[in-house]
């Protein structure tokens, strides 16, 4: 008899484990959709459209040809950055191409400095976020926009300054920004949704510059 009740003992402990683990597999399985939906929400979704928005603009200004796939106009995201320094090198001699030629409008510019592609988007969306946030704070400080203007001096304008070069620094240095932000412990779904968004946004913005092209047509 005893024996027996130790083998239903055993048995019920080992049926207890199981469910245990089963509760936390379940659990873990809904806080990594969670993850996946505040990642959707929070990175995808505001890349999406920040690529959507820059990348259209700058295929309407004719600066990209309308590639065929997405991979050939990240090709040419990429030259963009890469005649962009060519055109230092114009400076102490040599010919530039009408390529080269083409003046890149101020955003463009922003875009090239933080490296183009991906990691030049999302600096470059990182920088407007940090800036905005700064800005906001700062005229909130000073008791409003009225109250700000009327404050600002020589040394108040060379502290914007400042504060734009280190947020510049932040930009650049992204993935640091953001992993100190983000409570997760699955970092790599938050930079997969990001990437994914980019590359949604690359990808609608040349379908509705072609889709123009064709009604123009």
């Amino acid at each position: 008899m005893r024996e027996a009740n130790v083998g239903i003992r055993a048995a019920d402990c080992k049926h207890d484990v199981n469910l245990k683990q089963a509760k936390i597999e379940r659990g873990c399985n809904v806080d990594f959709l969670i993850d996946v939906f505040w990642a959707v929400l929070m990175v995808g979704v505001p890349i999406a459209l920040f690529t959507l928005a820059l990348v259209y603009w700058v295929l309407q200004r004719g600066h990209f040809s309308e590639a065929e796939n997405t991979r050939a106009l990240q090709r040419e995201i990429k030259i963009m950055s890469k005649n962009k320094k060519k055109k230092k090198g114009e400076k102490n001699g040599g010919e530039a191409s009408a390529e080269d030629i083409k003046e890149l409008h101020p955003l463009q510019k922003k875009w090239t400095k933080f490296g183009g592609g991906f990691y030049g988007i999302v600096a470059f969306f990182t920088y407007i976020v940090v800036e905005l946030g700064e800005i906001f704070s700062m005229i909130m400080n000073f008791g409003g926009l009225f109250d700000f203007l009327k404050q600002l001096n020589l040394d108040l304008l060379i502290r914007i300054f400042i504060d734009a070069l280190m947020n510049f620094v932040t930009a650049i240095t992204w993935p640091v920004y953001w992993m100190q932000r983000i409570e997760t412990s699955y970092t790599w779904v938050w930079f997969l949704v990001a990437y994914a968004g980019y590359w949604l946004g690359l990808k609608l913005a040349q379908m509705l510059v072609h889709r123009r092209s064709q009604v123009v047509t």
